[in-house]
């Protein structure tokens, strides 16, 4: 009985400097890398004027989360966006109308504790124009308020229910005719 053994020659595993595994391992990533700037580069005449925006973006949407945090501490989340969310819909009427006046306005700013506003970059041109932007603000939040009713009634979902009783309070309130409400814009506008 002839026993051949075969000799096979041992090799010893090829030690991989750092360099090279760090080559292979971002090789792929390079890749992806490459085909993403493509595609921003494709698309630079879209995203360069939308950078313009990214101050008022910052801006209103910045003290909007703030708001948002700093009422999650008091109600929670669910009731703190929806409140935010129900003043955005607010000043959203006074932008509208605002707008539709023709008025320059700026971004809504949010202030945890106080509301939230519209600057008016030009003032209305008359009472009526006044009266106007200082109703639009309720009438679209008290709508704004009715939808959370109906969403609360619809799907028997309390949270929709409180937050449409905080939207009628408010907006309700809102037409106090006293000082910075909406109330005493639209009541100086009419007496004027």
């Amino acid at each position: 009985m002839n026993l051949q053994t075969e000799q096979t020659q041992y090799e010893p595993p090829k030690t991989e400097t750092a360099w090279s595994r760090i080559k292979k391992a971002l090789g792929p990533v390079a890749v992806v890398g490459v085909v993403i700037a493509k595609f921003f580069a494709k698309l630079k005449f879209v995203l360069l004027p939308l950078l313009k925006f990214l101050p008022l973006l910052l801006k209103s949407g910045g003290t909007m989360l703030l708001m948002i945090w700093v009422y999650t501490q008091l109600w929670g989340w669910q009731f703190a966006l929806g409140f935010v969310l129900l003043l955005l819909v607010h000043e959203s009427g006074h932008l509208l109308v605002a707008k539709k006046f023709g008025l320059k306005v700026g971004a809504p700013v949010f202030i945890p504790f106080m509301g939230a506003f519209i600057a008016l970059k030009e003032a209305p041109r008359n009472a009526w124009m006044e009266a106007c932007v200082g109703i639009g603000g309720p009438m679209l939040g008290s709508l704004g308020a009715l939808l959370c009713n109906v969403l609360g009634e619809l799907f028997a979902a309390p949270i929709f229910i409180a937050l449409a009783w905080f939207g009628y309070f408010l907006n309700l309130f809102n037409l106090t005719p006293v000082g910075m409400l909406d109330g005493g814009r639209i009541v100086t506008a009419l007496s004027r």
